[in-house]
Formats: structure tokens, sequence, C-alpha cells
């Protein structure tokens, strides 16, 4: 990207819907381009609790990632603080589950949850430290699932495992155990 500005196109397409569980992956496809050039593609999910009466369709990207059968090459711990969620709200989502408590328990929380971007940040980011010099130009992209929710104060456990040239990993809430 020119540092000086530009213009940015942004394209977004609905690329599929498909039954998980108790409800439905929707998958959506985000291109950024600039002067006809792809800048950023970012595929993303989010999953529909209840979701039913619905056929397949479209394409997925979602693919089940196995950890290796072996302890982690590298294991690095990351606190979270208990503001940490408020802070990061400047990221453009306000959503009260993250901040207020009783929102989170008409939510079906004791409290309220990290953001889940959030918690994918920091897990990128242990990543980045340690496979990549701390240098994100080394950096080529990420794919992750959200399976528990993470509560601000907790710390989380990046566990990693280098394979080929790609990096397998997961987050783990050292308070719970919980992936």
């Amino acid at each position: 990207l020119d540092v000086d500005g530009g213009e940015l196109v942004l394209k977004s397409r609905l690329i599929g819907v498909h039954k998980r569980g108790s409800g439905a992956s929707v998958e959506k496809e985000e291109v950024f381009e600039q002067d006809g050039k792809v800048i950023y593609r970012i595929i993303s999910g989010a999953f529909l609790v209840g979701a039913k009466d619905f056929k397949d369709s479209g394409t997925t990207n979602s693919e089940k990632v196995e950890v290796p059968k072996r302890a982690p090459d590298s294991v690095v711990e990351v606190p979270t603080t208990e503001t940490q969620a408020h802070a990061f709200r400047l990221n453009g989502d306000y959503n009260p589950l993250h901040i207020d408590g009783g929102f989170a328990q008409m939510s079906g929380f004791k409290k309220p949850i990290l953001h889940g971007l959030c918690s994918y940040a920091m897990s990128c980011r242990a990543v980045v430290q340690q496979y990549c010099d701390g240098n994100a130009d080394n950096f080529e992209s990420i794919k992750g699932r959200f399976a528990k929710p993470v509560l601000p104060g907790e710390t989380l456990v990046v566990e990693m495992w280098k394979e080929g040239n790609k990096i397998v990993f997961q987050t783990k809430v050292k308070e719970s155990g919980a992936v």
C-alpha cells in the first residue's frame, strides 16, 4: 500500500453455508484491490447457532487440523488483563458482550468474554515472535477456529509445532485447560 494514501476497492461475497453441529457455518470472502491488484484477501466465517432447514451450498475453506501427537516444539504463555476487552473495543467491535456483565449473563455467560479477534491476534503474535523473528513480513497467512470463550484476565498458552514450512498451533486457557 502507498504510505501516502490511495484508493482501495472492496469486493465482498458470500461463498458458502454449511451445516455444522447445532447450527450453520457461513463463510464470506473480502478482497481489497488497488489499481486492479489484489492487496488483501480475507475469508471469514460465522457460526449461526440453531440454524436449520437449509441445504449446504457453496464452498468451504474450513478444514480440520490435527495437532501432532508429540510434545509442542514451542510453548508461549500470553497473559490477558481484566481490562483487555475495554481497550480492544478500539478495533470497532462495541458488542456489550465484552464489557457489560448484565448483557453477558443474558447471553449465557457468567461474565463478559474477551473478543475472539483479541485472543486470535495474541496467538498469532506468539507465532510471529517464535517463528518469524518477530517480523510480520515473514508471515504469510493464518487459519483458525474459535472453540471456547476466553475471559479477560486469563492466560493464553500457545502451543506450536513446526511441520515443514507450516506452524500448527493451538491455544489453551491456562486456568481451565480449555482449547
